[in-house]
């Protein structure tokens, strides 16, 4: 599992990321900070706008992690931006397409589970 360097609110954090699927197959990507008692979860990084996407694409949750969690993903080559963007009540969210290989990197399990999940979805 890689572990990133990631600073918020003037501190410096040691980061991993947990993914999973939301009900509806879309990928779901936790972020969580390493503390004294161990790995505490921090975020969610990406939002269920509730309609299905395709493989490897989601919605950044810019409404809790501020804009500047996109350079982060961007610096650390997880996702690019597919200029797009959706609307939930007040807040408009980007789109990004993770790179598959870095999904495989970070969480191989996690990937593997939200394939067999978002596969399922896709044949209802």
């Amino acid at each position: 599992m890689k572990i990133f360097d990631f600073n918020k609110y003037g501190n410096a954090y040691k980061m991993k990321l947990e993914i999973d699927s939301y009900l509806n197959g879309n990928l779901a990507i936790t972020m969580l900070v390493e503390k004294e008692d161990g790995w505490t979860p921090w975020n969610v990084l990406t939002v269920n706008l509730g309609f299905p996407l395709e493989k490897n694409i989601a919605y950044i949750d810019t409404n809790n992690n501020g804009d500047t969690i996109l350079a982060w993903i961007t610096r650390n080559k997880l996702a690019v931006s597919t200029g797009k963007r959706a609307r939930s009540g007040f807040c408009s969210y980007p789109q990004y397409k993770f790179r598959e290989a870095a999904l495989r990197e970070i969480d191989p399990d996690g990937y593997e589970r939200y394939l067999a999940d978002h596969a399922a979805y896709e044949e209802e």
